[in-house]
């Protein structure tokens, strides 16, 4: 005669122990009871396999002795209570740390504040040499005092300045030179057809023009040639003073060089040209410095 055998899901606690299943498992030991004031030592936990027994009322259950496990849908044990490990609170910063960010931070504002202040020292610094250099730039007031020099001397009858060109008789040629100053002036034209001595020559082009010149040094050291004189006539052709010299007309004119300053010359230059139309020109060193019109 058979008796009816209890349900798969439930255990009958009168009943003895039914032996295990044959099945493999590697299910954690069951813990003895212990002193329920004291909570159970954590054991080391480690993954299990799926559990052969996953399908509630498909197979017994294994025997177990202590506390039945939570049914199924119920949450997981307390935090701290039977059966659970004990809860550990996330470890603290530590002092240290929050020192070195400090210190870094320190550290941070004080590197800041050098720079600041080095380029606000640069600044002053340029600043400062700028407004030197344009003070020892600038002129002392004995340096930039005007001086009064006396007006110098103007010939009488000196032509427009820059105007040296086509001058009239009377009018005075100053030349600056690098040794000296010079003024020349012509104060006489005249014309002769024939010798002005027995032993003179008789004009070859028709006539003579007469030139009174005179020379006055007012700096330094000048020359003195009559041959720094030409005649230029109307159609361009030029004349020197050499076949004038046989004329006999006028006073030679010497020639001198490193003539003093304070040193005067007179005297004439005669040129055998065709007529009077034409210029007398002053070319010291090959080129006209100025020039007279009878």
């Amino acid at each position: 005669m058979t008796h009816p055998q209890p349900s798969a899901g439930q255990q009958d606690s009168h009943q003895p122990d039914q032996e295990p299943p044959t099945q493999p498992s590697s299910i954690t030991p069951p813990q003895p009871a212990g002193d329920p004031a004291l909570p159970p030592t954590p054991l080391p936990q480690t993954p299990l396999p799926p559990s052969p027994w996953s399908a509630a009322g498909s197979a017994s259950q294994p025997p177990f002795s202590g506390a039945a496990y939570p049914a199924t849908g119920e949450g997981h044990p307390v935090a701290g209570g039977p059966g659970h490990p004990l809860a550990t609170s996330p470890p603290m910063p530590a002092q240290g740390s929050k020192k070195t960010v400090v210190a870094v931070a320190v550290s941070a504002a004080v590197l800041t504040l050098l720079a600041c202040a080095g380029g606000i020292v640069a600044v002053v610094m340029g600043t400062k040499r700028a407004a030197t250099g344009v003070t020892e730039a600038g002129p002392t007031p004995g340096v930039s005092r005007e001086v009064v020099q006396p007006p110098a001397r103007v010939p009488a009858s000196a032509p427009p300045a820059g105007d040296t060109r086509n001058m009239s008789p009377g009018d005075t040629l100053v030349i600056d030179g690098d040794e000296g100053t010079i003024e020349i002036t012509v104060t006489k034209f005249s014309t002769a057809t024939k010798p002005c001595k027995a032993y003179g020559l008789k004009p070859d082009e028709g006539m003579y023009v007469i030139a009174d010149v005179q020379l006055t040094v007012t700096k330094g050291t000048a020359s003195a040639n009559p041959l720094f004189f030409n005649w230029v006539a109307a159609d361009g052709s030029q004349a020197n003073a050499v076949a004038g010299a046989f004329s006999g007309c006028g006073k030679p004119m010497p020639s001198a060089d490193e003539l003093t300053a304070g040193t005067r010359r007179t005297g004439s230059v005669v040129f055998d040209v065709h007529d009077a139309s034409g210029v007398l020109e002053y070319q010291p060193m090959f080129e006209t410095a100025g020039s007279w019109k009878p």
